[in-house]
């Protein structure tokens, strides 16, 4: 069952005022929709995983932001979140590249593209339409999909103040809510094995996406998160699909690296200071690595210490 939940719209001069869940598109939602300064569940992961001056760079709150073109992965994947998910506006957004141009050499080809560009809409390749499709069917396939683990409000943005800081904090699940407190989010994956998703879970940030929805379904809706489900399927052929649930501890723990990021977000913001790696830091050897060169010197493989 789906709860029910009020979705507030937004003109396109007016901006969040009141914590809620908004109909806005994805633009708005990255850029200025708040009447203070406000950061995203992809911006908090950047800071964290990255560094505050690697989220400052791009940030709709820096006065000199470099611009920066999206890949062909991230087009791929937003265009498939698109057409898997039932999200209005496809035609819109993206286009499919004609078959008279089946590269960019020609004159031609270059102005069509960049007429495109211009008017706001992602080329995609036949293809990379294809392959949304592959991965349409296989998802159908899957008895927990059949069973209706994706249905639910998508395009929502869940937008609230962190009552620590004032900071505007805004998330955006695929599905929202699934039913009895369940989250879904969509992931398209080069390899959608388990132990290849545990990896990109922690390298991507997923885990703190999943900690953010919650505190703010917690915070808007009064909602308990029960679980933080993915649903992960390759993006060539066989389409493979693996459905992982993130542990409540792994999200308990992410919940510790969410707030982390808002307080140096809003230290930052403060100061005026993003700063990227600061002081001087040391290397050690992984654990991992360690045993691997012991267990090497064990068997003669690996000579004793030598001397400096």
């Amino acid at each position: 069952m789906t709860q029910a939940f009020p979705v507030r719209p937004l003109a396109p001069t007016e901006r969040v005022k009141d914590p809620g869940v908004y109909a806005i598109d994805i633009e708005r939602y990255h850029g200025d929709c708040t009447d203070g300064p406000g950061v995203s569940s992809s911006g908090l992961r950047t800071i964290e995983l990255r560094s505050p001056a690697h989220y400052w760079a791009t940030s709709y709150l820096n006065p000199n932001r470099v611009e920066q073109d999206q890949s062909d992965a991230l087009d791929f994947g937003q265009a498939a979140h698109t057409l898997l998910l039932g999200e209005a506006g496809f035609r819109e957004r993206f286009v499919v590249r004609p078959e008279e141009f089946p590269d960019y050499r020609t004159k031609a080809a270059r102005e069509w593209r960049d007429l495109m560009r211009d008017s706001g809409k992602t080329v995609l390749t036949s293809d990379q339409v294809g392959h949304i499709k592959g991965i349409a069917a296989s998802l159908a396939r899957h008895p927990l999909i059949k069973a209706g683990l994706l249905q639910g409000e998508v395009e929502r943005s869940i937008i609230y103040r962190d009552p620590v800081t004032g900071i505007w904090l805004k998330i955006r699940p695929d599905v929202l809510p699934v039913s009895d407190g369940v989250v879904v989010d969509l992931k398209t994956a080069a390899d959608a094995a388990p132990r290849a998703m545990e990896r990109a879970i922690l390298d991507r940030g997923y885990d703190m996406a999943g900690a953010l929805t919650g505190m703010a379904l917690k915070a808007v809706l009064g909602l308990d998160m029960t679980a933080f489900v993915l649903v992960c399927v390759e993006k060539v052929p066989p389409y493979a699909v693996s459905i992982i649930e993130v542990d409540a501890v792994w999200i308990s723990y992410a919940r510790r690296r969410v707030r982390r990021a808002i307080d140096t977000f809003a230290k930052c913001l403060e100061t005026g200071e993003w700063e990227a790696f600061p002081g001087e830091h040391k290397a050690f050897v992984p654990e991992w690595l360690r045993k691997r060169l012991d267990a090497e010197t064990d068997v003669g493989l690996l000579p004793q210490e030598v001397a400096a």
